[in-house]
């Protein structure tokens, strides 16, 4: 147990530092990027990615599924089903990358169709030609999910957050070194397919090597094939939400605007997957904690506050985050990409807003997951993304890209932080109210103090980098005053005190 609390712990510390590596170098290059395709061909990259991401809908949330299944034989030990669910993971992602291929043909084939009032004939041709290159990408995604899963369910976090970092690194020097050379989007998405290979191929020997786990290629028997699709089936529900709330954007825009509007909404778009990304870090880590949990009884009083400090976690990492993000936000847009971009300030932090609470209850999905109660959540959900469309489509053609964030933005609040957490408190049984009194209490007063004292440094600090950077710098240091005394249990500061000076 020591062995998988160190992993625990040292997969929140290389998942936050992988996290800062990633959004740093990756919002250094967006402007890279920029500068060397232009606006127009950048929208075009950030289309092709979201036309991919539609496909990986297609995987029908089997990468948790794996990590949800095994977790449960882990929990039990029970190796015998664990071996058949592996096998029948890998016969099914098999199966499902050659429809997603089948599907995928079918998008190039008619990418003319959908996009010849927006687009130029040789804007068309790059993205037909993108797409194809990251159809390939997405095949090999589905077939190394099971991989991400296996490595995840025996919390074997230092290996796989370590690898992340230096396959991005090295993906991020590969894209510099093409862009430098005169090579454009196609460049990109070559580089993106590779890497994910060498990525794949790494995990499946190091699972070979260091996890007790067989793979065998054999078909599944009805029995386990029926509880897996039932199960990941809501899962999948889930996953298309996502992409609804936050792919169909990019589509609606690039359909009804054009390529540059489009470029101008992806950069705020990378802000808001950054903010996501850091939330993540915590609840991804503690999933096979938390399943195994439930699976094992603990009492309701136990788990809720697993959930509730999860969720402290979260929000007080989240809060620094929105609050340099809305005081220095515009400045930084100005000087990372420049003035053109100042739209993309609004279209990250109207999102923003309602996220950092539907983020920082991220866990819960877990304890759904486990009960096998994620239906109903994910039936709530997709009625409110597809709504959501329907919303952001009126709004566009009214109000331009601004539109679809305000659409999204009605969506999250609705969707995850009013009928999913009637559902959590009613039928769950999780007191969603305690939890929200646990967040706003130990949590709010440090965002408001720390937010209202950064409102009051932005008045005296330069245009610039160093302003910008000391800025984020003292609101930094107000922030972790504010919530060592407003934040912390008592207990949390005697560990915090036992750290600093070793005692």
């Amino acid at each position: 147990m020591t062995n998988l609390s160190h992993e625990r712990r040292s997969g929140v510390i290389l998942s936050y530092f992988s996290i800062t590596i990633r959004n740093v170098i990756a919002l250094l290059l967006i402007p890279f990027i920029i500068n060397h395709l232009g606006v127009s061909d950048y929208g075009i990259y950030s289309l092709v990615s979201a036309l991919a991401g539609y496909l990986i809908v297609l995987e029908f949330g089997l990468a948790n599924t794996t990590i949800r299944f095994l977790s449960v034989y882990k929990a039990s030990n029970d190796k015998v089903k664990e071996s058949e669910f592996i096998s029948s993971i890998i016969v099914i992602y098999g199966a499902l990358a050659l429809f997603v291929a089948g599907v995928g043909m079918i998008i190039w084939f008619k990418l003319p169709d959908m996009f010849h009032y927006s687009m130029t004939a040789v804007e068309i041709r790059l993205l037909q030609s993108a797409f194809l290159v990251l159809l390939i990408n997405v095949v090999i995604t589905l077939m190394s999910n099971s991989l991400t899963g296996i490595i995840s369910t025996y919390q074997r976090f230092r290996f796989q957050k370590t690898t992340e970092i230096l396959v991005f690194i090295g993906r991020c020097i590969s894209v510099v070194v093409c862009l430098q050379f005169g090579f454009g989007v196609l460049a990109i998405v070559i580089i993106d397919t590779v890497t994910n290979l060498i990525h794949s191929l790494i995990r499946f020997i190091y699972i070979q090597r260091n996890i007790d786990i067989h793979f065998q290629a054999r078909l599944p028997d009805k029995a386990t094939l029926k509880e897996i699709f039932v199960y990941s089936f809501f899962i999948a529900l889930n996953v298309i939400v996502n992409q609804i709330n936050w792919r169909v954007d990019n589509l609606i825009i690039g359909t009804l605007t054009n390529s540059k509007t489009l470029g101008i909404f992806n950069v705020g778009s990378q802000l808001v997957f950054s903010f996501i990304a850091f939330a993540s870090a915590i609840s991804n880590i503690f999933t096979p904690k938390i399943v195994q949990m439930v699976k094992q009884g603990v009492v309701n009083s136990v788990l809720m506050a697993q959930l509730c400090t999860i969720g402290r976690y979260q929000m007080l990492v989240l809060g620094y985050i929105l609050i340099i993000f809305a005081i220095f936000g515009e400045l930084f847009i100005a000087l990372f990409v420049g003035a053109e971009f100042s739209e993309a300030f609004m279209v990250a932090l109207i999102p923003m807003v309602p996220f950092i609470f539907v983020l920082a209850q991220t866990s819960t999905n877990a304890v759904l997951q486990a009960l096998n109660k994620h239906k109903v959540r994910s039936l709530l959900l997709l009625a409110t993304a597809i709504a959501n469309v329907a919303i952001s489509i009126i709004l566009v053609k009214k109000l331009g890209m601004i539109g679809a964030v305000w659409g999204t933005a009605v969506a999250l609040f609705v969707g995850e932080l009013l009928l999913v957490n009637i559902y959590l408190y009613r039928v769950v049984k999780l007191n969603m109210l305690h939890f929200y009194r646990e967040l706003l209490r130990y949590s709010m007063p440090a965002i408001l103090v720390s937010g209202l004292l950064a409102l009051q440094v932005s008045n005296y600090v330069p245009s610039s980098w160093f302003g910008l950077i000391m800025g984020c710098l003292i609101t930094g240091f107000i922030y972790v005053t504010s919530s060592y005394f407003l934040s912390l249990m008592s207990n949390e500061r005697k560990e915090v005190n036992r750290l600093i000076f070793r005692r």
